[in-house]
């Protein structure tokens, strides 16, 4: 015949319950890995900086060589835009 649970019974069943509950909310946040909306942020600037480094870098060579030409239509194209926008 079964008897009701003690107090004490209780106490260790929901202690078990606990940790147990504890140790799952470890395990599924250990198999979760997020990466903020901040830091996404920042890993497409470095991105951009490297990429606009690269071109400055790849602009100052061709000046030093003498090899960059300028494109006379695109600036005055720019320019149009710029001073329409005013």
């Amino acid at each position: 015949m079964k008897g009701n649970p003690s107090d004490e019974d209780r106490f260790h069943l929901d202690q078990n319950n606990i940790e147990k509950i504890a140790e799952d909310k470890r395990e599924n946040r250990e198999e979760r890995i997020e990466i903020s909306p901040q830091t996404k942020e920042d890993q497409n600037a470095d991105e951009i900086i490297t990429k606009r480094n690269d071109r400055i870098e790849h602009l100052k060579k061709q000046i030093e060589e003498g090899t960059y030409k300028v494109q006379a239509m695109e600036v005055a194209e720019k320019m149009l835009k710029y001073f329409h926008k005013k």
